[in-house]
């Protein structure tokens, strides 16, 4: 197999590893995209099928909206999204009002409409992050459990990644990948989540 080749296939398993892994919380991914990729690489002596996999990444996903708060959620995240885009446009207008030369203390009013706007943006969205992780601890037993058969086909993933990097000559004890979990058998952790990033720093063990 080509060198390219081999990248290409590298390029794939680390996406979909990390995809498969912020499934495993409960985040959104795009499955048929997903699938594309995972078809791509015929991993014929994989654990799990397909199937197998799109089921839990399906029932994790689905945990929230068996909760009566979902409906309102979703509200609260579209009242979010609209609130932001009119930030946004609030910003375009401040900066064309500053362009032809208004008055200052009209684009400062806009600026404080723009802020304004933002924060409650991000308040909105703060809270329904929140609500759903709230849901997802409520319901743990299902989340691990759906999470478990994730993270099994993940662990066979990495195997194969690392056989990758083996074979164009690059020491797998080298290679790091950023994820939301650090409970894989052949990862160690390199930095933990801070201020400045959510995920783990994770390196192929020696």
């Amino acid at each position: 197999m080509s060198r390219e080749k081999i990248s290409s296939r590298i390029k794939t398993l680390r996406y979909i590893i990390q995809e498969l892994d912020k499934a495993r919380l409960g985040v959104y991914v795009d499955t048929k995209k997903l699938e594309e990729k995972y078809s791509s690489l015929k991993l014929k002596e994989a654990p799990l099928t397909w199937d197998t996999i799109l089921n839990s990444i399906s029932a994790i996903q689905r945990i929230p909206t068996k909760s009566p708060k979902y409906s309102k959620l979703i509200r609260l995240n579209k009242l979010a999204n609209k609130t932001l885009m009119g930030g946004l446009v609030g910003l375009l207008v401040a900066v064309i009002v500053q362009l032809v030369g208004q008055s200052y203390e009209y684009y400062l009013l806009l600026m404080l409409i723009v802020l304004a706007l933002t924060n409650i943006a991000y308040f909105l969205k703060m809270y329904v992050g929140h609500q759903l992780d709230k849901i997802y601890n409520e319901n743990k037993e299902e989340l691990e459990k759906h999470g478990k058969i994730l993270k099994k086909s993940i662990e066979y993933l990495l195997g194969k990644l690392r056989e990758e990097y083996r074979k164009l000559g690059v020491k797998p004890s080298s290679i790091c990948l950023k994820l939301k979990h650090s409970d894989y058998n052949i990862l160690h952790v390199v930095q933990r989540p801070g201020i400045l990033s959510e995920n783990y720093k994770l390196c192929f063990k020696k």
